[in-house]
């Protein structure tokens, strides 16, 4: 064989260098590959064997790169799921032959950096060529550092003061969260870089942080103060009223370490104990602190004036050594709630070094110590009531007395019954309540004024007082009513005889302003405890009497029985039911024919009112109209009359009817009020009923309860030419020399005088007397009540005018009326 040729000289060179090239990779500290564009391994060291824990036998030669990611893919490096698809998926990217550089931390705890970059030749791509260093260290240190970091942060953040630190070249270098928020430092302005300390100050001049002046100037004394540091502690108010304590320390360095820690608390809190000694100290309350043994500790200045103590003298002693105490069970009951409920307030007396006692109010108050467990003062309150209570006994007299008698009122009247009767229960006594209403007073009152009967009432409850023994109560509930109380009595006559000896005194008249008065009580009496075991019941019978009297002719007085509750119950509920009636339409009228005494034609109609209640029926007027007088109902019901008799009338002379008259009744309520002119008129107006077919019928009472006003009122009425009669003549009383000045046309002979003319020679002479007073002063004469021939006789031959009586006719509806003075025409014609 021939010997091989000896190698040439480049060969060798390749040679050597390529020994050196492996000797230079072997010594490298990092793991180096390289594959050729088919991803085969070509170049390699050891370290690449170590970095990627591959088996020596694996790595040869020609290797592709998916045998050998598949090594690490097997022992789950790339992380769960199938190892085939994680090489399907590195060997796809690696086919890409694009540069990267990532970090990865193997199973074991080693990071390396793996970098890779294409490889080119002759600008062909020949390969790919990767780095893998090991930075598991460096990581590790980075990480220590990045704890330590993490840590200061922790520290800086967790202070509970604002902290900055700007260096050498007024840098803001570090900061906490707080800085920003204390000092309401917007991220627009700490997002910039770098943030310096001359645009800090910028922004605070600007929106006037320092206060009021130029912020030019203000920056420029600013960052010369800087440019000199030195150590400073000072406080400044912000403009939202935030108080800074500003603490500031240079650095060797030259950087500058600042502390701004919130004290507004702190400084209220100041603010507030200074304000509280100032309030202690000038309140004009008193204000006394003790321990848990109610020894004093501190009194304030007012204490001191109201007590006349020095502070020496009180303090170490106990509260209750002030105090003063009707009894010790009092001193054991206040000591015993203020310890279980921890406050109490009342009313007691200090003793003032001078011996005298004051009324003080007191509150007193425990206070944990919220620094000390387990202890707690007092605060007691004092305020002088002295003033108060001579103002409560004033008022108290106010409150219980009439202001214009000065007697007793109902609040005092009904005190004194609480006080009497228990001690009446306990020594089995009677008492006698006594309720007085003066007659007449409401007259005199509304005609003579209310100064006239205000003295009538003062000189009302001085007689009263003179008839009772000082052991009785006299009381003034309001109005003209009186209450006397008349404790202790041995029987109900004892009561009779002061009723009478009431009745008595005041029949005697009465003069003031230049008036002669005169009134008379009806009185009612309940006993105790016969008609009543309670205040409230006796003082109602007596009472309900009271009415009982009144009814019976008034200027008399009537014990309570039981039967009058009953009238009363009945009474209140017609009441109740006729302030209804109009609204609902219950009342209703009805017609009375009136005729000329020869029957010839009928002169007119007197309108009667009715009231159908829808569950009680028809109510008689007699059980009403008497209600409607009292309570004052009679004058819208009166009003209601006039207007529906006016109208209905006034629809039968356009129906046809020849003119007629029809009389409607006034109550001397009603004659009372000043626009009662007006009404009339009013009525005329709204109905068109012509003013000479309306006569008005007023009771000879109630022009006499004022004669002069009625004058005037019934002479403005007569103007309008509106006819006038006086009804139920001869059954009140009446002065001749006012009846011929009344302007009235007609007087009416009360049915009471017609109903036994036939019999009784008195009542036939008051009516013939009647008939002939009336035309002597120019007046028809009408009577009423007619239900016999006999009685048509005897008035018509005795010249009275007119009748009315259920003889000639009985009230009729409206149109039963209508129908039935059609039919007297159609007869007369």
């Amino acid at each position: 064989m021939m010997p091989a040729p000896a190698p040439s000289t480049e060969t060798t060179e390749f040679r050597r260098r390529h020994a050196y090239l492996l000797a230079v990779l072997e010594s490298m500290p990092q793991g180096i590959s390289v594959f050729d564009e088919h991803l085969r391994l070509r170049v390699w060291n050891q370290g690449f064997l170590d970095v990627l824990k591959l088996p020596a036998e694996s790595v040869h030669d020609g290797v592709s790169f998916a045998d050998l990611i598949r090594i690490p893919a097997q022992r789950g490096e790339y992380g769960p799921g199938d190892p085939e698809e994680h090489v399907q998926r590195i060997n796809n990217l690696a086919l890409k032959f694009e540069a990267h550089c990532f970090e990865r931390t193997r199973p074991g705890g080693h990071t390396h950096l793996v970098q890779g970059e294409p490889l080119t030749m002759d600008g062909q791509l020949a390969g790919f060529i990767t780095t893998y260093t090991d930075i598991t260290e460096r990581k590790q240190a980075e990480e220590r550092l990045q704890h330590q970091h993490d840590l200061l942060e922790t520290v800086i953040e967790s202070i509970p003061s604002a902290v900055s630190f700007f260096n050498q070249d007024r840098v803001l270098e570090l900061h906490n969260q707080e800085f920003c928020r204390l000092l309401d430092l917007p991220p627009s302005l700490m997002e910039q870089t770098p943030v310096t300390l001359e645009m800090l100050f910028r922004f605070n001049a600007a929106r006037g942080e320092y206060g009021p002046g130029d912020p030019e100037s203000q920056v420029q004394a600013l960052l010369a103060r800087a440019d000199s540091p030195h150590a400073h502690h000072f406080e400044r108010t912000r403009p939202n009223g935030k108080s800074l304590d500003i603490r500031g320390a240079p650095l060797a360095n030259g950087g500058f370490v600042t502390t701004y820690t919130d004290v507004t608390e702190r400084r209220a809190s100041e603010e507030r104990d200074h304000l509280a000694q100032k309030v202690f100290d000038n309140t004009p309350t008193g204000i006394i602190v003790t321990d848990d043994g109610q020894r004093i500790i501190s009194a304030n200045p007012a204490t001191l004036a109201m007590s006349g103590y020095e502070s020496f003298e009180i303090i170490g002693q106990t509260i209750f050594a002030l105090l003063e105490f009707d009894s010790s069970q009092d001193l054991e009951r206040l000591q015993k709630e203020i310890n279980h409920q921890g406050n109490w307030s009342g009313e007691l007396k200090i003793s003032c070094k001078t011996g005298e006692s004051i009324p003080v109010g007191i509150r007193a108050t425990r206070v944990e110590d919220t620094k000390v467990s387990h202890s707690h003062h007092f605060i007691w309150i004092l305020a002088d009531i002295t003033e108060r209570k001579v103002a409560e006994e004033r008022m108290r007299h106010i409150a219980q007395s009439d202001s214009l008698t000065g007697l007793p009122n109902r609040l005092a009247l009904q005190i004194r019954l609480a006080q009497t009767l228990p001690e009446a229960r306990r020594h089995e006594w009677q008492l006698a309540i006594m309720f007085i209403d003066l007659d007449r007073f409401k007259i005199i009152n509304d005609t003579l004024g209310h100064p006239v009967g205000d003295e009538m009432l003062r000189e009302v409850s001085c007689r009263l007082s003179h008839v009772v023994r000082e052991t009785d109560f006299v009381a003034r509930l309001g109005g003209d009513e009186f209450v006397i109380l008349l404790p202790a009595i041995n029987s109900p006559a004892d009561a009779a005889i002061v009723a009478n000896k009431i009745i008595g005194t005041l029949s005697a008249p009465i003069i003031t302003d230049g008036h002669e008065l005169h009134t008379s009580p009806s009185i009612g009496i309940s006993i105790f405890p016969d008609d009543g075991s309670d205040g409230d019941t006796i003082l109602k019978n007596a009472d309900t009497a009271m009415y009982h009297a009144k009814s019976a002719g008034r200027n008399n007085y009537q014990f309570y029985a039981d039967e009058m509750n009953t009238t009363a119950t009945e009474r209140l509920d017609i009441e109740r039911k006729l302030r209804h009636a109009i609204s609902r339409n219950e009342l209703s009228l009805c017609y009375q024919p009136q005729f000329s005494a020869d029957q010839s034609h009928p002169t007119g109609v007197e309108a009667l009112v009715r009231w159908h209640h829808p569950t009680d029926g028809l109510i008689s007027p007699d059980r009403f109209i008497p209600i409607a007088e009292e309570t004052g109902l009679i004058v819208e019901i009166g009003e209601w009359v006039m207007r529906t008799a006016c109208l209905e009338v006034k629809n039968w002379l356009d129906a046809g009817l020849r003119p007629l008259r029809v009389a409607v009744n006034v109550s001397a309520r009603q004659l009372r009020r000043r626009d009662f002119a007006e009404t009339v008129a009013g009525v005329l107006a709204e109905s068109g009923l012509p003013p000479e077919l309306l006569e008005l019928e007023i009771t000879e009472s109630a022009v006499m309860e004022n004669p002069e006003e009625a004058i005037e009122i019934l002479q403005s009425i007569n103007r309008m030419g509106i006819s006038l009669a006086i009804d139920d003549f001869g059954t009140g009383y009446s002065s001749l020399a006012y009846l011929k000045l009344f302007p009235i046309d007609h007087l009416k002979i009360d049915r009471s005088f017609v109903a036994d003319i036939e019999f009784d020679l008195n009542d036939r002479a008051i009516a013939f007397g009647t008939i002939a007073l009336a035309h002597s002063l120019g007046l028809n004469v009408i009577a009423e009540g007619v239900e016999t021939q006999d009685q048509l006789e005897l008035l018509r031959s005795n010249d009275c005018d007119e009748v009315q009586g259920y003889l000639l006719s009985k009230p009729l509806t409206s149109a039963a009326a209508f129908a039935f003075l059609h039919a007297s025409k159609v007869d007369k014609h």
